[in-house]
């Protein structure tokens, strides 16, 4: 009694197969590529000012000096300090330079 012959699978189907686990792969090194990217920069497709870059002039009270800056979020706050007067802290949006908002600190509160 013969034994039955091994069946073989066309070149072209191996081919084919082949062809498509490499597109999955490059897919796969794809996706994994651009999450790295908008990871290392997630408001770069926010922030067209970054990009061109922006100029902003902020209207201080007269002899008022800055004495900090810091973040918070993506809010950029700025504290100054008045002679005598109140001090405030700038809420500032850095990537058009916008002043958001302004929170007031009346003299003789505890700062």
């Amino acid at each position: 009694m013969a034994s039955p012959a091994p069946a073989y699978a066309p070149l072209w189907l191996k081919v084919l197969v082949i062809v498509m686990g490499l597109l999955i792969v490059a897919g796969f090194v794809v996706i994994a590529a651009e999450i790295a990217r908008r990871m290392s920069t997630p408001n770069a497709a926010r922030s067209p000012a970054a990009a061109s870059g922006f100029s902003e002039r902020i209207a201080l009270p007269a002899g008022a000096r800055v004495v900090s800056m810091t973040t918070a979020g993506e809010r950029l706050i700025v504290h100054v300090e008045t002679q005598g007067g109140p001090a405030f802290a700038y809420v500032v949006d850095p990537r058009n330079g916008a002043v958001v908002g302004t929170v007031e600190f009346a003299p003789g509160v505890g700062r």
